[in-house]
């Protein structure tokens, strides 16, 4: 498949900024970003769900691909329906999907949903079809948000995907367990992990994902009104494990794990239905020893 222009709403996020920077490397492909502020930048849009007229910023414009990064995150650790997010990523989103049928905006759009709309009981590797029970507010904004992408496209004739992403590190994120693992242990500090209550963490690199992802937009061919895919490893990352992989890839570092029992279940996505598309990547610990040795740089 081939695209002259593509946009990236949430494109000044965290992923946005490096799948932007990927592609623009990678193709000869025209992108265009978007973000909540305002911004002088060469091929910003604002838009922000929350503020219907900002929409009108793309109006007179027409892309062949419209990928959807924007998405709010302080639900993350919450259970309550009555969290903000939860309507800005499901309700607001349901506007601006809207807005690209009524303006003949785009024909085709990518939906990055995240794992956290699966069971977390689910036997692993967890597939697309298996059973979804999202275990906080935010999981369920994504997975209403699937619901919505899934409705608009079959009820609009048009062309959708659903990218369920796992937790990323990597790249200028300078949060999160890893990082904040390598860190401690880079400047030989006690490193202390909890576990109780654990359900989902980071498992993928940022740059594998943004090549997984430019390799699938090359080899899709739009055959379905909406499809559903894993983006991922398609193996075990394993929260103690991945910590004590970094300890002893430093030779530093203090590690207490404080739950003799872990506090989680096993829990990882398959990639054998992207894997038929695309190669895919596997080194998780590869991958992840070479981000330790570019932060101890």
């Amino acid at each position: 498949m081939e695209y002259e222009k593509i946009l990236l709403v949430g494109g000044s996020g965290y992923l946005g900024r490096h799948l932007a920077s990927f592609l623009k490397k990678s193709s000869c492909i025209d992108i265009f970003i978007t973000g909540s502020k305002k911004s002088q930048q060469e091929g910003y849009f604002q838009i922000d769900f929350e503020q219907k007229e900002t929409f009108n910023n793309i109006q007179q414009l027409k892309f062949d691909l419209v990928i959807i990064l924007a998405s709010k995150l302080g639900a993350l650790g919450i259970k309550s329906l009555n969290h903000p997010d939860l309507t800005i990523n499901t309700l607001g989103y349901a506007v601006f999907l809207q807005y690209l049928y009524d303006n003949q905006i785009t024909q085709k759009i990518i939906y990055t949903s995240s794992m956290t709309v699966y069971d977390s009981n689910n036997s692993i590797p967890v597939k697309e079809d298996d059973k979804i029970a999202p275990a906080n507010t935010y999981g369920l904004s994504k997975y209403l948000a699937e619901v919505i992408t899934d409705f608009f496209c079959s009820q609009n004739n048009l062309k959708g995907v659903i990218l369920r992403l796992p937790g990323i590190y990597g790249g200028d994120k300078n949060n999160g367990f890893i990082y904040n693992t390598i860190k401690k242990a880079k400047d030989n500090q006690l490193i202390e992990l909890d576990t109780q209550g654990l359900v989902y963490w980071e498992t993928i690199f940022i740059n594998d994902l943004c090549e997984m992802i430019w390799a699938f937009l090359k080899q899709y061919q739009w055959e379905l009104p909406t499809d559903i895919f894993n983006v991922s490893y398609g193996c075990e990352t394993d929260f103690n494990n991945t910590a004590e992989f970094i300890v002893e890839s430093l030779q530093k570092g203090n590690l207490n794990i404080k739950n003799e029992k872990k506090g989680y279940v096993p829990f990882y996505l398959s990639n054998d239905k992207i894997s038929k598309l695309i190669e895919v990547k596997t080194d998780y610990f590869g991958q992840l020893k070479k981000y330790v040795n570019d932060m101890v740089l």
